[in-house]
């Protein structure tokens, strides 16, 4: 089951999913039964619903729906305090009701239905509808599927008005094909850099020369910038300063698209970028939270036309649904490759190195070294002291040995006590000369133990592509091999 899964995972997986299946389509009614679907298959509800706004804002009226009656699936609501549905459209948040039977405002005419949850969905502040969710059991939602639902419905939100903007106006075929782009660039992209320097360049390529800064709010609150395209100078002054009182102050403000058509005729106006004579701000804004802004400039004023500042709009909504999932599966990566007590990566991410460096290493024609080291002394420290000091020991040696190697070395705590290390572009001679400054560096870590006046040392083992062997297989065998023959060999010395 999904819920039995770390959450990290299962958002992930529910988003990843939804997204795929919403952005496949642009017909409304395709994407309605798969939103039925994703939250009958994840969440088991057997009842739901989705209501959309009519034109001028003042009814609910029923979409699609699994498990309500005839005569339930005819009603409209009007949007205010009267219904469920209705109030959640009203005050654009969502409403969850636990219990219906100590609910005195609001009443469900289906007595089997205990509990309601109701989802605004929303595109930049304005009420598409509603996604309405009812249980037969009392409070069947704790705060992380709530949590999960929300996100699910503002992808919904978009995916919906994207379809309607396709079927009410072909003109605006660029609109739909980049945020296909963008979509795609987020499936493709490895990380969240990666994401943010391939968008700048999409929109680059779709506003000729113009230039292009994707903006971040840090969780903490600083701003910065994530990406550029068309530009050569840092931006961070700029930005901060038009943060301040230029258009990204007045887009956050507004929390939507804003345009400046002449900067020039703005004398107190910082522009984000040198020689703009127009600039547009889209937020990107995700379950209300801005994260950050698609920033464009361009040297001549009135610039931006009616088509550009929507195909920027819907750019901004997609981006930051995007830029939302490519986030988590960054976290779901670093909790997969991340040993939790030191820091380093774990066993898993060095065997995958080790097989992505063998093939890289073939084509350049470069060799590579493979070392492991079995910590001496640990089970003694963590008997004596405790688990704790243990630990304590183990993050030093990692903070020790991390310090002695490049950027482009892989440190790993492969289980235990026992570190592996892969070094690309070392031969077996530098591998002896590598090998004594962690020893160096090993030594200066001080054992805990009481009277112990030396440092930590380990048991220590090597090899190398291509002259030990040719595949990750044959090469991490030979590293364990020799170093449980180096074990055994110090436990004879000592004896």
């Amino acid at each position: 089951m999904v819920s039995q899964v770390h959450p990290s995972v299962r958002e992930v997986a529910v988003l990843q999913q939804a997204t795929q299946m919403i952005l496949s389509s642009l017909d409304a009614d395709t994407l309605l039964h798969h939103m039925l679907l994703v939250v009958r298959n994840y969440f088991g509800a057997s009842r739901c619903a989705v209501y959309f706004a009519d034109e001028g804002g003042r009814e609910l009226c029923c979409r699609a729906q699994n498990g309500y009656s005839a005569e339930e699936a005819t009603r409209r609501y009007a949007i205010g305090k009267d219904s469920i549905a209705g109030w959640a459209a009203f005050t654009r948040a969502p409403l969850y009701i636990p219990d219906l039977r100590s609910e005195t405002r609001h009443q469900i005419d289906d007595s089997n239905v205990a509990s309601v949850l109701a989802l605004p969905l929303m595109v930049r502040e304005r009420v598409l509808g509603v996604l309405e969710i009812r249980a037969t059991n009392s409070d069947p939602f704790d705060s992380d599927a709530i949590g999960l639902l929300s996100m699910f419905a503002g992808q919904a939100a978009i995916a919906l008005e994207n379809a309607r903007l396709y079927s009410t106006d072909l003109r605006r075929m660029r609109q739909i094909e980049i945020i296909n782009l963008i979509a795609r660039t987020a499936a493709a992209a490895n990380d969240t850099q990666q994401f943010y320097n391939m968008l700048a360049d999409l929109l680059s390529d779709t506003f000729e020369e113009t230039k292009v800064a994707v903006v971040l709010n840090s969780r903490d609150g600083r701003l910065s910038v994530a990406a550029m395209a068309g530009v050569s100078e840092v931006l961070q002054q700029r930005i901060l300063a038009s943060r301040q009182r230029g258009i990204l102050a007045e887009g956050f403000s507004q929390r939507t698209l804003a345009v400046v058509n002449d900067v020039a005729t703005r004398a107190d106006w910082p522009s984000c970028f040198p020689n703009s004579g127009s600039e547009l701000c889209a937020p990107l804004v995700s379950l209300g939270e801005i994260l950050g802004a698609i920033v464009l400039g361009h040297e001549s004023a009135n610039y931006f036309t009616a088509d550009d500042r929507g195909i920027a709009q819907a750019a901004a909504d997609v981006c930051a649904t995007a830029a939302r999932n490519v986030q988590l599966a960054d976290e779901l990566r670093h909790i997969a490759n991340i040993d939790p007590l030191t820091g380093l990566y774990n066993q898993r991410f060095f065997h995958a190195a080790v097989g992505q460096e063998i093939p890289r290493a073939r084509r350049h024609q470069k060799e590579f070294g493979l070392m492991t080291a079995d910590l001496r002394g640990l089970k003694e420290i963590n008997s004596v002291l405790g688990q704790n000091a243990g630990d304590d020991v183990l993050r030093q040696v990692a903070k020790a040995l991390k310090s002695s190697l490049r950027n482009n070395d892989v440190l790993s705590r492969y289980r235990g006590d026992r570190f592996a290390l892969l070094l690309p572009e070392v031969s077996p001679e530098g591998l002896i000369t590598v090998l004594a400054k962690l020893q160096h560096s090993l030594q200066n870590v001080p054992s805990p133990l009481p009277g112990s006046k030396s440092g930590m040392r380990a048991t220590w083992a090597t090899a190398c592509y291509p002259h030990d062997a040719l595949t990750e297989m044959e090469l991490v065998a030979l590293l364990q091999s020799r170093l449980e023959k180096a074990k055994e060999q110090s436990s004879g010395a000592q004896a």
